[in-house]
């Protein structure tokens, strides 16, 4: 770990996370949910969708700009669909109770595939968590967002209309850990720069430009800048993909109607999300389904590897392992971030507790 890491236990993470959310206003058994989903993102080493974000999400409630207590109805549906209306309200609730009411959906009555497109919710952390979701249930998840900021600009334009629009699909699997993509259509989110420029390191060249358009690994001047898509522009196509599924559907904001997370704290952002399911059984006999994901993982992994190379990770594996060692060991939070937390805190009375410092 860098010099200068703290850290932090699990419950006293979670338990400082939940106390400022309470502190907004946000009702006790959310509070614990939204700070579930951040702090198992640090665990799962997603440090760009985990508690960095506590200090803005607190800012923005404090400023009325999100709901803490919404009323997420669904406003039209069939028996395959839904459309659903976050009131404003943390993305993190409003993701998990679509997500929930989806997953229901595909149960009931005769069951079926099942997709609920989102309007009027916020910024929900890490796709995979709602997409993950489905997997207990023998079912393949979906998850899509779009970015609560224009940073990616049109590939061969100059003005950012794009956001860098997260997505994440989870396969269940037999005796193996379920499969998980979570990437977001940039070549690194946008969270990992505000992570760097929180604790004063460079970024890699490729990750994103400056205001003058020009490549920086300068994390400050790339936020005043732009991302860069994933794949060129393979990775703009994507992204404007992701971002029109995440938002026509609903009459969530798209292009000049998004305004900035960070910098508007006056005005909803209406962020659009799509969430849907696939009930394996509706396609395939489950256990030949297990099996046949079991034999393809275990084929994957088993390639011959390049010199150097301990092991084939497939997606989503690196992330559960580092999960399991943080929760041993402890979570650990760059001193910049840190002293942001810790900021929070003296606003709201708080006190976060450290397991360590890193000499």
């Amino acid at each position: 770990m860098p010099e200068g890491t703290v850290l932090i236990s699990e419950a006293a993470l979670k338990g400082f996370c939940a106390a400022v959310m309470e502190r907004l206003d946000v009702l006790p058994k959310e509070a614990a949910a939204i700070a579930d989903n951040l702090v198992e993102a640090d665990m799962r080493g997603v440090e760009s969708h985990g508690v960095v974000r506590l200090p803005i999400y607190a800012e923005r409630l404090a400023a009325g700009a999100v709901n803490p207590r919404p009323n997420v109805r669904v406003v039209r549906e069939t028996a395959t669909s839904l459309v659903v209306d976050g009131d404003n309200g943390m993305g993190q609730i409003v993701g998990m109770r679509t997500m929930e009411v989806v997953i229901d959906k595909a149960r009931g009555g005769d069951g079926g595939c099942v997709f609920a497109s989102v309007r009027n919710s916020n910024h929900f952390g890490a796709a995979s968590h709602y997409a993950e979701m489905a997997v207990p249930h023998g079912m393949i998840g979906f998850s899509f967002t779009i970015g609560g900021i224009n940073h990616m600009v049109p590939w061969g334009g100059a003005e950012g209309m794009l956001g860098n629009n997260p997505f994440a699909v989870a396969l269940p699997a037999g005796e193996e850990m379920p499969i998980t993509l979570d990437m977001a259509c940039s070549v690194a989110a946008r969270g990992k720069i505000i992570v760097a420029a929180a604790e004063g390191r460079p970024i890699p060249p490729d990750w994103a430009v400056g205001p003058d358009g020009q490549p920086t690994t300068d994390a400050v001047e790339a936020l005043k800048g732009f991302v860069q898509p994933v794949g060129g522009p393979k990775g703009y196509a994507l992204t404007l993909v992701i971002g029109l599924l995440s938002t026509m559907l609903s009459g969530a904001y798209f292009g000049t109607e998004v305004t900035h997370m960070y910098d508007d704290l006056d005005n909803p952002q209406n962020i659009g999300h799509l969430f849907g399911v696939l009930p394996v059984h509706l396609f395939e006999d489950s256990a030949t389904y297990r099996s046949r994901m079991d034999k393809a993982i275990r084929e994957i992994r088993g390639v011959h590897r390049r010199p150097g190379v301990e092991r084939i990770y497939l997606p989503g594996e690196r992330e559960r392992l580092l999960l399991a060692d943080r929760r041993r060991t402890g979570i650990p939070v760059g001193q910049g971030v840190f002293e942001e937390l810790v900021q929070v805190g003296n606003r709201y009375g708080l006190t976060l507790d450290r397991v360590g410092r890193q000499p």
